[in-house]
């Protein structure tokens, strides 16, 4: 679900993002690499300098004679003296292009801070963004208004709305199936070739960090040392239920302690699970606009579209701190914050799908022990399995079930020094996934963002650790300490979603 909802997002924002000069390739006898001036504009409307590369690779390289593919990305000079190996970024996803969050000022502040010891790449792996042939699909029709009505459902609305984006890919002589990460990985060596670097350093966040690890198990001697914030490790891409669920209670920990709350979410668990019990007898009749009709449409909301906003929201710090509000008005019967919710999810999953992140995710898959406790747990799980349902064989099926094997999902073990940073209140790729694949790296350090979620990359004192291991500063026992959350009231909750709906990050 939740790569969906990034998926919808970078379809409503990387044509801006696209606005900047143009830069042609010739589609004949292109060279390997063109780089030419560009003009990387941030959102708050400032303008910064940079370069715009295209570098040709073959889209299956498992594939004699296979056509070429273009992979772009936007490249950031050094502004130091002695300037040391390229760092490249890898954003999350999969799916999500390196150059939209360099557009965002907290990214971009790292960013250049980091230009001071390296050329920074920004760059848009296969199928994203400014990279051609881009992977992401708009969907002409809406999503089925009973999408939301139970599991099943919603597997059926989510397949047609990817069904017709597969094809479109397909009839336009590409193969699903080569987007992955392995070839990914062997994008990166390519490109290190064509900028004549002898090495990268790389900065990976949440899907990028696996894509990192696949980079250092495959071309290991060429990776001088990685930054992986927020741990997606091999064989660690299909979520367990019961993460989740100690996610829920972890959340509910922190409400409880919250005057506001502390009275009416004292058990913001027992509130969830006896609304889910309600809606599993009387599922919620909600209107709702639709964004692509502009007119209104009447949902009928089981179970399963609790769990999937609880599944979107729950490491998401802005989206957490108004969700203890719409359950504190659900349980008394107020549904608005619930509609306002289910209106965006219904709008952002309706948008399209990419194309991509489905092959990226289904190539990843996972080991026979890991799919199976997942799916065991999915069945007592308080908020589901609807996390995994893009990994199902009803959507791998679509994209020729591409898959990267057992060898990619072993345990990596690596010299190679890492950096693993994780948001305390990270359910999504959490502390645990960290520790565990950072046992294979003697030369590691581990640190742990205090009162952070899944995204850590934007905070300043993350950057200070980040930048300093870069330099070679030894960060071990660094603290990084954020501000807490701090939860809407159901007032301020009301106004917030009195607004237009808009797509979230």
């Amino acid at each position: 679900m939740r790569a969906l909802v990034v998926a919808a997002l970078v379809l409503g924002v990387a044509s801006s993002a696209a606005a900047a000069p143009p830069v042609s390739l010739p589609k004949a006898a292109a060279p390997a690499l063109s780089v030419a001036p560009f003009v990387l504009t941030t959102f708050d409307g400032a303008r910064h300098p940079a370069e715009l590369g295209r570098l040709r690779v073959p889209e299956d390289r498992a594939r004699e004679a296979s056509p070429t593919i273009t992979v772009a990305f936007v490249r950031l000079r050094a502004t130091g003296a002695t300037p040391g190996a390229p760092i490249v970024f890898l954003a999350s996803g999969p799916g999500v292009p390196g150059t939209l969050l360099g557009r965002y000022p907290a990214y971009f502040a790292l960013f250049e801070r980091l230009r001071g010891l390296g050329d920074v790449i920004l760059l848009d792996q296969r199928g994203t963004g400014l990279s051609e042939p881009t992977l992401q699909c708009v969907a002409k029709a809406s999503l089925a208004r009973d999408a939301f009505e139970s599991g099943a459902k919603a597997t059926i609305a989510l397949g047609r709305i990817a069904r017709p984006c597969v094809k479109m890919v397909q009839d336009d002589g590409h193969v699903p199936g080569a987007y992955r990460t392995d070839q990914n990985a062997d994008d990166l060596e390519d490109l290190r070739i064509a900028l004549g670097a002898k090495r990268l350093r790389l900065l990976s966040m949440s899907y990028g960090t696996e894509l990192a690890l696949a980079a250092v198990r495959r071309h290991g001697d060429r990776i001088d040392r990685i930054v992986l914030a927020g741990t997606r490790g091999p064989d660690q891409v299909w979520k367990l239920p019961s993460a989740l669920d100690l996610q829920l209670a972890r959340v509910g920990h922190l409400v409880a302690l919250d005057p506001r709350y502390a009275a009416t979410l004292p058990d913001l668990e027992g509130v969830v699970r006896r609304i889910l019990d309600t809606l599993a007898w009387r599922p919620a009749s909600l209107l709702v606009t639709d964004a692509k009709t502009k007119s209104k449409a009447r949902l009928r909301v089981g179970p399963i579209g609790l769990q999937a906003i609880l599944q979107a929201d729950l490491s998401d710090g802005p989206a957490a701190a108004a969700l203890p509000a719409m359950i504190a008005t659900l349980a008394r019967g107020d549904s608005l914050l619930f509609a306002r919710r289910i209106e965006r999810l219904y709008n952002t999953l309706g948008a399209g799908v990419s194309v991509m992140a489905i092959a990226t995710d289904c190539a990843s898959g996972g080991s026979p022990q890991r799919i199976a406790r997942a799916l065991a747990e999915e069945k007592t799980a308080l908020l589901g399995g609807m996390s995994n349902v893009f990994l199902k064989p009803a959507f791998c099926e679509l994209v020729g079930n591409p898959d990267l094997g057992t060898a990619a999902r072993a345990p990596l073990r690596s010299e190679t020094p890492a950096l693993f940073v994780t948001g305390e209140l990270d359910g999504v790729t959490s502390p645990a996934q960290a520790e565990e694949v950072s046992r294979g790296f003697p030369n590691s350090v581990r640190l742990i963002a205090e009162n952070g979620w899944h995204e850590t990359l934007s905070a300043p004192v993350v950057q200070d650790a980040v930048v300093d291991f870069f330099r070679g500063i030894d960060v071990r026992g660094r603290r990084l300490a954020l501000a807490p959350t701090r939860f809407l009231s159901i007032d301020e909750a009301k106004s917030a979603a009195s607004g237009p709906t808009r797509g979230r990050k």
